[in-house]
């Protein structure tokens, strides 16, 4: 009465093929994270992804090539020479977020393993989930904050300090995956307290 049933071949094979694609993803990330970087380590011409709101520009796409105004929502803009503070966060973004999601793969790796491996309603599941959420959840704040510095670092430093449009946008999605996540983990801790109810029935 210690496990849950035990899943079936193919189930099990489901949870250990999530296994394997956690650890493509974690590559993945470890990969990209290397790449932005390389491109941070000059300390000048450093890409920079940034957000707009209410923007317009001309592009060359209207007939024989003419110019027609077009809404930007995001831009790639170079910096130079960004200040000391802007630096900082262009080298501590990817790496935070990168942390973070590497951090938040393996937990949900080890989350398939205890399924494939009965041991869904065992304590330390609930946890487990409980752990990813933290996990995620400061990595979602850190990095968001980050990115904050490097996109008002990087409109400050290609303005001169003039512009002064929107330069933060809030993400819902993680916010909803967090509650999602904290859901799911009560309905293993319920799970883990009704099994152990039932074991001190037999």
């Amino acid at each position: 009465m210690t496990d849950a049933p035990v899943l079936s071949k193919s189930d099990r094979a489901g949870m250990y093929l999530y296994v394997g694609i956690g650890a493509i993803a974690v590559v993945a990330v470890i990969w990209q994270v290397i790449a932005r970087l390389i491109e941070v380590a000059p300390g000048r011409g450093i890409p920079v992804l940034v957000p707009f709101d209410g923007e317009n520009a001309p592009l060359p796409i209207g007939p024989g090539g003419s110019a027609i105004d077009v809404a930007v929502d995001q831009a790639t803009v170079t910096v130079q020479e960004p200040a000391a503070a802007t630096l900082f966060a262009l080298w501590a973004q990817p790496i935070v977020i990168g942390l973070a999601l590497c951090a938040g793969i393996v937990l949900a790796s080890l989350f398939c393993l205890r399924l494939a491996r009965g041991k869904a309603f065992q304590r330390g599941t609930a946890r487990l989930v409980y752990t990813a959420v933290v996990v995620l959840a400061v990595g979602w704040f850190a990095g968001s904050i980050l990115t904050s510095m490097t996109v008002n670092g990087a409109l400050s430093a290609v303005s001169d300090y003039g512009y002064d449009g929107t330069r933060f946008q809030t993400d819902w999605v993680p916010i909803f995956a967090l509650l999602v996540l904290t859901a799911i983990g009560s309905a293993f801790q319920i799970g883990e307290r009704l099994q152990r109810d039932t074991e001190g029935l037999v």
